[in-house]
Order: C-alpha cells, then structure tokens, then sequence
C-alpha cells in the first residue's frame, strides 16, 4: 500500500509540480536499465534534495529504495518519524550513537545485504550551494562491503536556492537533478574509494556548469 501511494504521490503530484511550478530539470544518462540495486550518492544543499531525487526516479524504483536521515532530527517524534517513513521510506539514524547501539553502518549493511536500495549524503549535512564539503567514510565503508553494488552518482544545483537552508518557503528556481551512470569502485581502499565517489559528482558538477556557461542547462 506505501508503495503505491509512494508512486501516486512522486508521479503524479511531486514530479509535475517541481518540474513546472519549481523549474526542475531532470536529466539521466540512462541509468537504472537493467539496475536492480544501487547506492545513490548527492551533494546535500536543501531539505529538498531527497524528495527531487525520489521524485527523479522511476516508478520501479521507489519500492526498495530508502533515504538516510537524521533520526535526531526528523525521528524526534512519533509522527516524525511516521511521516519520514511513510513518503520517505527512511532510515533514521541517530549521529550521536550511545556505545550499547548498533553502529549506523552496520545497520545500512543489513538492509543493502536485504536487496535495499540507499539514497546518501556523504557530506553528512546540508553545505553551500555550488560547494561540496568533505565527505564522510561511511559511504566507501559500505561499497567496500558490498562489492557488487554501484554507486550513482547525482549533481544538485539550484536546490539549496528552492528551499535555503533554515528557511521553510519554496522559491521557484532553475534547478538541475543530473544522474551519473552507475559505477562500480576500481578502487579497494576506504579512502580511495571517497575520493572516487566524490571525483565522480564534481565531474557531473563540470559537466553542468559548461553545460550553463554555453546555454545548455
């Protein structure tokens, strides 16, 4: 039942609304033919971001795809936690981990071991618009353990300008979610693979801004 509704509410009513009130502008390298699982990884602007990407993706997709937020702040009530679950499908995950709890990788490794899907953000929090922070290991942990998994890399510009951080009105912007073809790492060191998941957005970052710069975009 959640996953129909979750195909109602993302196809017929988020979609259009970002892609003719908002200005949003989808774009795909034919990305999810034949992907039965994946990792999603985005630079993280806005609040926005997680609902564009689900809005981007194909109605197949929504059912096993879920999104990794902060459980201590949208899980800090019952009705929270119940509304990021039933539009988001999320895994809340506390940043401030008691020494009793199950680590947050171990249990994002247990749901991808389940034929789960994961959209992440690897800075970890919302940064400036148009400026990827540092990204965290935890991303590279986890392709690391889970080998025959891509990652898929997307470029967000413009989102943290729809809805800036802090603030709560949407206001309609030019904005881009552009998908990268998925990728397995070629790299086996935690730190390598980071820096493969990150080069990996910043070249869809180039990509877009040339694309801006020559009236593409």
């Amino acid at each position: 039942m959640k996953n129909i509704f979750r195909k109602i509410f993302y196809g017929l009513l988020v979609r259009p609304f970002l892609k003719y009130i908002i200005g949003v502008q989808f774009k795909y390298e034919s990305t999810f033919e034949n992907l039965d699982q994946f990792i999603i990884v985005a630079n993280h602007n806005s609040h926005f971001d997680a609902i564009s990407i689900l809005a981007a993706l194909p109605a197949n997709k929504l059912k096993n795809v879920r999104t990794i937020a902060a459980g201590d702040y949208f899980g800090t009530s019952p009705s929270s936690e119940g509304i990021m679950n039933l539009f988001f499908n999320a895994i809340l995950i506390n940043r401030k981990r008691k020494k009793t709890e199950r680590s947050s990788i171990d249990i994002l490794d247990e749901y991808l071991k389940n034929g789960e899907s994961l959209i992440l953000f690897p800075e970890g929090s919302r940064g400036k618009p148009g400026v990827l922070s540092e990204f965290k290991k935890g991303i590279a942990v986890l392709l690391k353990k889970n080998p025959n998994i891509p990652f898929v890399p997307i470029y967000l510009d413009g989102l943290g300008k729809v809805l800036p951080k802090d603030k709560f009105l949407l206001l309609p912007m030019n904005s881009i979610v552009n998908f990268g073809k998925a990728i397995l790492p070629k790299q086996d060191k935690v730190e390598s693979i980071v820096a493969e998941v990150k080069a990996a957005i910043l070249e869809l970052k180039d990509k877009n801004n040339k694309n801006k710069k020559y009236g593409y975009a």
